[in-house]
């Protein structure tokens, strides 16, 4: 067995009127929020996609269904620690993210110092470790016309 391995994560949610809007354990000012069954982190929920697909320990909603009344409203960062944990049993830590976020609003450039730090504390990374960018998906599709915002990840773990 390889002791590196690379993970993918994809993450979608709806945009709706009153929710916080959550992004890498963030509160971003904006009239709408995502909606799902914790606090719809949807850059958070991709990160543990990736990390647990590359440690070949399944997904998000198998390790936390939306069916399990103690994840409902939970803070997605939590879970993100417990993917850590779920890691670190296996004998894995995390290398580096990289995450791209599609938003035709709200502008989230300025937000990436405080989600990297809210992120590298969880992840036990440090900033540059952890890559954010951000895109709109130029008007087109349900993305394009603000109904949503989704998020893709890719990262690295390594084998103790």
């Amino acid at each position: 067995m390889t002791k590196i391995r690379v993970g993918t994560g994809i993450d979608f949610h709806r945009l709706v009127n009153g929710r916080p809007l959550i992004i890498g354990g963030v509160n971003i000012p904006y009239s709408k929020g995502l909606v799902g069954h914790s606090d719809a982190d949807v850059l958070t929920h991709s990160i543990c996609d990736a990390l647990l697909g590359a440690a070949g320990l399944g997904d998000i909603g198998t390790h936390f269904p939306d069916s399990d009344e103690r994840y409902h409203g939970i803070e997605s960062l939590k879970l993100l620690k417990q993917v850590i944990a779920i890691l670190a049993k296996a004998g894995y830590h995390t290398v580096n993210v990289d995450s791209s976020l599609i938003a035709q609003e709200p502008k989230l450039t300025p937000y990436f110092p405080a989600m990297k730090r809210r992120l590298g504390n969880v992840l036990h990374l440090s900033s540059e470790c952890i890559g954010l960018k951000a895109t709109t998906s130029e008007g087109m599709g349900a993305l394009g016309r603000g109904e949503g915002i989704a998020a893709t990840c890719v990262c690295l773990i390594e084998k103790a």
